[in-house]
């Protein structure tokens, strides 16, 4: 067993009654290490002072605030290290930044339009509806809205300047999330919250056995971003999967020992 370590877990408030980060901060616990958990947004710092990284092995980080953002790149700054980067979770946050990313890289994506609602409807064929819109810094599916036609489009009163708008797919009513930490990577089916499955079948969610092509695709997401902690959102279509997003330090919700193996990686990164 590892010598004790003092873990920094910097996570907003909203998470804290999540599976994460509270199943790692309870695993390290276990474990016999220190964990300091903090939430950025109810904190106090004097710039230029920097004895709250005295000791710290290692800082966590889950949220996409502008406290968290700043205390780990803090952090970074004087050498601590951080797991997501504050780089990596900037990089993900913005969602318009993420498909060019996924666009540049050739990973397999729905086809994805960038602009006004207004040039939208006006330059999206008819026959690539329906579509689905998203916010530019949207999270956990929020501000979603789906057009079936150009004129429906046309007709959305949508609160930012520009939209993300993606190609709508029909699924089995399953999505497919692959789970990351590192070069590790899990599948599980997850039902979907846009495509109701049939209720009268039983149940098809869980943990699947992954190809060797998903588990690259996973790994080629997560290093596209620089992300240690990971979760892709994918479908599975017509056109084969396609990735949806990716997320930063997801609840890792079905993947087996979970929380061990969070607090494997987090001691394996501070000896490495």
């Amino acid at each position: 067993m590892p010598s004790p370590l003092h873990i920094g877990l910097f996570a907003e408030a909203r998470y804290l009654s999540q599976n994460q980060p509270m199943g790692l901060h309870d695993a390290l616990v276990a474990r016999g290490h220190r964990v300091t958990l903090v939430d950025p947004q109810k904190s106090f710092y004097t710039m230029g002072d920097h004895a709250w990284l005295d000791s710290l092995d290692l800082i966590v980080g889950r949220g996409r605030s502008w406290g968290l953002l700043t205390l780990l790149g803090w952090a970074e700054a004087r050498g601590v290290k951080t797991i997501n980067t504050r780089g990596a979770i900037s990089a993900v946050h913005n969602k318009s930044r993420m498909s060019v990313a996924f666009a540049n890289a050739d990973i397999p994506i729905p086809k994805t339009y960038f602009g006004t609602t207004a040039q939208l409807a006006a330059n999206i064929p008819a026959n690539e509806y329906p579509i689905i819109l998203k916010p530019i810094f949207g999270d956990n599916s929020g501000g979603l809205q789906v057009a079936l036609t150009p004129e429906e489009m046309a007709a959305i009163q949508w609160t930012e300047p520009i939209a993300l708008a993606q190609r709508y797919f029909k699924t089995d009513g399953y999505d497919l999330k692959l789970y990351g930490m590192g070069d590790q990577v899990w599948g599980v089916r997850k039902e979907s919250p846009f495509n109701p499955r049939d209720t009268n079948a039983l149940s098809q969610a869980g943990l699947i056995e992954l190809t060797p092509e998903l588990q690259d695709l996973g790994r080629r997401c997560g290093k596209l971003f620089g992300l240690d902690l990971y979760g892709v959102d994918t479908i599975v279509t017509s056109e084969g999967v396609l990735v949806i997003e990716i997320n930063d330090f997801p609840n890792y919700t079905g993947v087996p020992d979970g929380n061990e193996r969070l607090a494997d990686y987090i001691e394996q990164q501070v000896a490495s």
